[in-house]
Order: structure tokens, then sequence, then C-alpha cells
């Protein structure tokens, strides 16, 4: 579906609205990833806007603090944290299960009752869908570099005559 402006007509109908930045942004939470589970369950995941994550903060403040994760090569090394919410926030992100919509949780007792649901078979599909999620953001924002680039934008480098 198009979005149009108001005003000259286009072939008998309202002119087309060229897509804008905050568009952009907005549609990015709108794309869905499916992954089906080891159960067969398909699994639909989007990314979170932004007052969905703080929204999650809101229903799990117990949950404000993290794991160290050992490094693959040299488990006395750490390789990273892991916060203690982000399996809750994995939950959040779900919006369908086998074709059926799942709503965003209101409280804490639906996003439990989310997680609950989906176990440890639908929280590796969920992984797997929000990694390409991941992927696709960062290949979008090479594209949009990329573009600009090839308009002959200059970078910071170039401009600071080097």
């Amino acid at each position: 579906m198009a979005d149009y402006e108001q005003g000259a007509p286009y072939n008998g109908g309202p002119q087309p609205r060229s897509v804008t930045a905050s568009d952009e942004i907005l549609n990015r939470y709108r794309h869905i990833e499916r992954e089906a589970d080891s159960r067969g369950r398909g699994i639909g995941v989007r990314r979170l806007r932004p007052s969905e994550q703080s929204k999650i903060v809101g229903m799990t403040p117990d949950l404000g603090g993290y794991d160290i994760l050992p490094s693959l090569e040299d488990e006395s090394k750490p390789a990273g944290r892991l916060s203690h919410r982000m399996p809750l926030m994995m939950a959040a992100s779900v919006c369908e299960i086998d074709g059926n919509p799942m709503p965003f949780p209101r409280n804490r007792n639906e996003l439990d009752s989310i997680y609950d649901q989906l176990d440890a078979e639908g929280l590796e599909a969920i992984v797997a869908a929000a990694t390409r999620l991941g992927e696709s953001h960062i290949a979008d924002a090479a594209r949009r570099e990329a573009a600009k680039n090839s308009q002959g934008t200059r970078t910071s480098d170039l401009s600071a005559g080097s």
C-alpha cells in the first residue's frame, strides 16, 4: 500500500509520497523474521520499539544484573555480558506462533506466560530469527552509506584534506 500526499492528481489519483527517514525507522519494526523451532512451531519475531523495550525493563526491575560469558577460546577470560532480562526481551519480541498473532505483553504475568510457552526450543528459534534481523539492519545501514557515497557526498576523511 503506497503513501500519498493530498493535492494534485497522479493518473487520476493523489501523487505518491517519497519514503522519509522516519518512515524507514518505523518500517523496520514491522518486519517479521520467522524460524521453526525443534518442535516444528513457527516463531515470528520482530524488533522491539524503544518504548516497548522500556516497558519490559519496567516489568522486570528484579532482573537488572548481568552474567559474565566465558570466551570460547579461553574460558578464563570473559567474552562479554548477558543481561538477566535478555530472555524476557526475546520473548517479548515474539509476534506470532504458528501463524497466530501474539500481542505485546501488557504486564509481567503475560510476559512470563509467553516465556514459558516458548521454553528452550522457542528461544533457540528466536535467536536465529533475531540474528537475521540484526544482519538485515547492518546490511540496510551499509546500503544507505553506499548510496550516500555514490551520490558524491564527501566523507569526513576526504573533506579533512588528509
